[in-house]
């Protein structure tokens, strides 16, 4: 039997509650370059892109440092094959010591990624 809450006509596993509660209340993201700084983001503004764009990257955290204290990312793959194709991506290899986004060790159902999810999330400070 499936147990959860309704929101807007979908059925949503137990915990999503505490999980977006817990990802609202991140502060920041913990990745860092050489400076100390967060080393996603970009330094491209409102003026430097058309107004559909802005809108669609101003509030994600791959693109915006702003995003960081707002919201969290994480890439979970569920999709059979990759669906991004990005040209400077090879995907046919997996190290342990790397650490791409969008680039993950194991394909997972979408009870296991719900699970991994949950399970991240409740790690963020």
């Amino acid at each position: 039997m499936h147990t959860g809450t309704q929101t807007d006509g979908m059925q949503t596993p137990d915990g999503i509650d505490h999980l977006m509660q817990t990802v609202a209340e991140h502060k920041g993201c913990g990745t860092s370059g050489g400076s100390g700084k967060a080393s996603c983001g970009s330094g491209a503004g409102q003026g430097d892109m058309p107004p559909e764009i802005w809108e669609k990257v101003k509030n994600h955290p791959c693109y915006s440092e702003q995003a960081h204290h707002h919201y969290a990312r994480m890439h979970v793959a569920v999709a059979p094959a990759c669906n991004i194709q990005c040209n400077y991506c090879n995907r046919k290899y997996d190290c342990a010591n790397e650490s791409r986004p969008g680039v993950v060790s194991e394909r997972l159902t979408p009870e296991q990624a719900a699970k991994k999810v949950l399970a991240v999330a409740s790690a963020i400070p």
